[in-house]
């Protein structure tokens, strides 16, 4: 499994230089769901993505390397974003949501139980919230017309 932090050379400072994979996430998702209404947070968070400091993203990979289950941390991280893009969910930046994400990971580790729950409900939730994006897309509508007609038609 590649690491989300590389190894830090004896130059480097506290806040990374080099990309790092938070700048990739939020900008894919900032670039597919430019039309949501909280589009702009997620512009935001790919903005900022490059000031998360090194050591935080030490620990996170740590906690990922810990999980070893890169659908369930995807899933986590996808379904967050969807609700940032289209619910009431928000991060003043890049750094408040992988630190919420580190709090959700650590909590995985430490509650297996709960990570049991979490991994069959974040698969539900992020395999809905694609099928609805997708849909809208299709159609090429508003995704909460297709939410609400989805929701509905159950």
């Amino acid at each position: 499994m590649s690491s989300l932090a590389p190894v830090a050379s004896p130059n480097s400072s506290a806040v990374r230089d080099d990309p790092n994979p938070f700048e990739q996430i939020f900008g894919h998702y900032a670039e597919r769901l430019r039309d949501a209404p909280g589009a702009r947070v997620l512009v935001r968070l790919a903005q900022t993505a490059r000031r998360i400091p090194e050591p935080l993203l030490a620990r996170l990979t740590a906690s990922v390397v810990e999980i070893d289950d890169p659908q369930f941390i995807g899933n986590d991280i996808a379904v967050h974003l969807f609700e940032v893009s289209h619910c009431d969910a928000r991060y003043a930046n890049a750094m408040a949501f992988v630190s919420a994400l580190e709090k959700r990971l650590r909590c995985y580790i430490d509650n297996p139980v709960a990570a049991s729950a979490a991994r069959g409900d974040l698969q539900e939730r992020a395999a809905w919230w694609r099928m609805a994006l997708n849909r809208a897309s299709e159609l090429s509508r508003w995704p909460a017309i297709v939410l609400t007609e989805t929701t509905l038609a159950s």
